[in-house]
């Protein structure tokens, strides 16, 4: 097994209208012809929430090309709205993304690349909201679900026809309620693993697109320790290996989301303001880099990042190497760095 040799190989380029990009998470992303492609994403440009700095969303979408290790932009450009934490996912050189519009409805866009910029078009429209979901295409339908409708966790997957623009409940998934799962298609099936609620999870599931049926798959445990991989990204490794980077601590995560939904009055406030205020290391965020193996149905792991552990950043592969680009690197401080390793 090879080890992965990381390099910081420079900054995203400033949104419109800002001086500098302090990073963003929860992004657009994808690769199309071996050029990286990103953006939307949410930060915190005012500073920590309890500092009294606010969530924005951000309208920019990059084209970038990585020329001898040097980051090139090609492209940058605005979207009408702002766009964040919709699902992605690559199909036939285009990026298809959902994206919400509003309260009660959402847009899908098709991002394509001609002549080196960027281009978008909306091919279709849902009256539902989709947040923090998987999405994949397969036989040309978008598969999306599992995560938040219309502001609710939901198990129900959803495919949308990307000819007859008609959308149902394809199936529904077997495990626990959660968001932010990760997915990929392999050998005519659907894979789903991880994603959290309450608690983190370490298993994984999946679906036979043909057969329409579920199959449980590994838990996420290396070596008796058990991972979670929720905030985390996966790319392919591989014709046959994934690899995993990022992921908040399971134990860190269920003490927070715990103590901040159940404390009260000062307590409460004494505890939020503790909590934001952390240095990065107590937070314990998944250095390890994991491989799934998806022909053996077997995970290990590789090595260890030589950066801050990401959650909500974009984890892209070309023909050659992978990227780690933005994302958080505690909760509410974002990442601006582009980060390669060679395949």
């Amino acid at each position: 097994m090879y080890k992965l040799q990381w390099k910081k190989i420079g900054v995203v380029a400033a949104q419109k209208g800002y001086d500098k990009n302090i990073g963003t998470a929860g992004l657009l992303k994808g690769v199309i012809d071996n050029k990286l492609i990103f953006g939307g994403g949410a930060n915190f440009p005012g500073g920590l929430p309890v500092d009294g700095g606010t969530k924005v969303t951000h309208k920019d979408i990059y084209l970038y090309e990585i020329k001898d290790n040097k980051h090139v932009l090609l492209d940058q450009i605005q979207h009408d709205y702002p766009l964040a934490y919709g699902p992605s996912a690559v199909y036939k050189d285009k990026i298809y993304y959902i994206a919400n519009k509003d309260e009660s409805s959402s847009e899908i866009l098709q991002v394509s690349v001609i002549d080196n910029k960027l281009n978008i078009e909306v091919i279709g429209k849902l009256p539902l909201t989709v947040e923090n979901t998987i999405a994949e295409v397969y036989n040309n339908k978008l598969y999306f679900g599992i995560g938040s409708i219309n502001g609710k966790n939901t198990n129900e997957l959803y495919s949308y026809d990307l000819e007859t623009k008609t959308f149902e409940v394809e199936t529904e998934f077997p495990g626990e309620l959660r968001l932010q799962a990760l997915s990929y298609v392999y050998n005519n099936s659907l894979i789903v693993y991880g994603g959290g609620a309450t608690v983190t999870y370490k298993d994984g599931y999946k679906y036979d697109f043909k057969e329409k049926k579920w199959t449980k798959l590994a838990d996420i445990i290396i070596d008796n320790n058990e991972y979670s991989i929720l905030g985390a990204d996966w790319c392919k490794l591989n014709e046959n290996e994934l690899l995993v980077i990022g992921g908040f601590d399971k134990d860190v995560w269920k003490d927070a989301v715990f103590n901040l939904s159940t404390l009260t009055g000062e307590e409460h406030a004494k505890y939020r303001d503790a909590y934001f205020r952390r240095p990065v290391e107590e937070f314990k965020w998944n250095r390890d880099e994991l491989v799934y193996n998806l022909k053996e149905n077997t995970w290990i792991k590789l090595g260890e990042i030589n950066f801050e552990a990401p959650c909500g950043h974009a984890l892209l592969a070309t023909d050659t190497h992978i990227y780690s680009i933005m994302g958080e690197i505690k909760p509410a401080v974002r990442s601006s760095y582009i980060h390669q390793a060679k395949k």
